[in-house]
């Protein structure tokens, strides 16, 4: 209660103050009067006089200064109570003007947010539409240069390698398109991954046969484990992956040597298949950032290699997408070139090792 209401005990303890001291010398006085003089007859003796002092004057006057200690805590007490309430109601309209504040700058990043997500949708429709405007055309285009490379004893030495920087140059611009796209795909989630039972050793020596030319600098060598259980993966994604690791492994070491695609337990549920070179290297300082998206690395050297930087990005987007990962290790010296590594779930008996995929 004191703590409740102190400002009205203080008023009542003011009065108190007084009035108990009062009463209390009021009552030893005719106490010590009735005692000693009327039923005494003593008259005013030491001992009357001191007990009226003791009971009638120094113990009220006690009791009044212990009163007037409990007013003054009372009214420091009531001054802290103001405070403290003060403090509270600043408190309170702090917090209420931080939490309008909050709410705004909320509301503006869901809005910012919603834009954001409306401009992305936008963008990957955009890519997505181009990117299925220009296929039309350089299918249309490839057929054209197909047809005319089929007549290549007729034509001139000239025109034969126009020809073939024909060829070479709208592959290259179909293989850019066809990443965008799926790159696009898969940002949008829209890019259908089917995983299944697939043999590596077969799989991996039709989709490179005919990659390396024979009679050319490099030697592609295929190294798959005996006995290596199948992979449980996207054919068609995990032959993108592969294939567009052999193509850098190739245009990056370009004085030739051998190009090694292997395959090993990496293990109890997943296999790693690896694509080395003998190429120039990368420098250790931009590994980390290899796969990210239009990053190309810069390997000190003066030889100018083209590339659009989404080949490595669109790699770890279809490991990533098939529950594994990718990953490379190189010195950066030329000549020690760089080993490219990526993990598959593994099968038994037909059944995926800890995958479970969503087509």
């Amino acid at each position: 209660m004191i703590e409740a209401r102190p400002g009205s005990w203080i008023k009542q303890l003011k009065l108190i103050q007084w009035l108990l001291p009062l009463g209390l010398f009021l009552l030893a006085s005719t106490y010590e009067s009735v005692e000693h003089i009327l039923r005494g007859q003593e008259g005013m003796t030491f001992n009357f006089n001191a007990e009226v002092l003791i009971f009638g004057i120094i113990g009220p006057v006690i009791v009044g200064l212990v009163l007037h200690w409990i007013r003054g805590q009372l009214v420091k007490l009531e001054e802290a109570n103001r405070q403290i309430q003060a403090l509270n109601s600043e408190l309170e309209q702090r917090v209420a003007e931080r939490t309008a504040e909050l709410a705004q700058k909320n509301e503006a990043l869901e809005k910012a947010n919603e834009e954001l997500k409306a401009l992305d949708t936008l963008k990957s429709d955009f890519v997505s539409l181009v990117s299925h405007e220009l296929r039309a055309p350089l299918t249309n285009i490839n057929g054209g240069i197909e047809l005319i490379a089929a007549e290549r004893s007729h034509l001139s030495s000239a025109r034969q390698e126009v020809l073939d920087i024909l060829q070479r140059e709208s592959k290259r611009l179909t293989r850019l398109v066809q990443n965008i796209l799926d790159i696009s795909l898969l940002e949008a989630g829209r890019l259908t991954n089917r995983p299944g039972f697939l043999p590596l050793r077969p799989f991996l020596c039709q989709l490179l046969k005919g990659r390396v030319p024979a009679n050319g600098k490099h030697r592609l060598v295929i190294d798959v484990q005996t006995d290596l259980p199948p992979a449980w993966a996207d054919e068609t994604h995990l032959g993108d992956v592969v294939v567009n690791l052999v193509d850098n492994a190739i245009k990056y070491s370009p004085e030739g040597g051998e190009i090694r695609v292997a395959a090993r337990p990496y293990n109890e549920h997943e296999l790693v298949i690896s694509v080395s070179d003998q190429g120039i290297g990368i420098p250790p300082s931009a590994q980390p950032r290899l796969f990210e998206r239009f990053y190309r690395a810069n390997n000190g050297t003066d030889r100018e290699v083209y590339g659009h930087g989404l080949g490595l990005y669109f790699c770890r987007k279809l490991i990533e997408a098939q529950g594994g990962r990718i990953w490379v290790e190189s010195s950066g010296i030329p000549g020690q070139g760089a080993t490219f590594y990526f993990t598959v779930p593994a099968c038994c008996e037909g059944v995926p090792n800890g995958a479970d995929f969503a087509d």
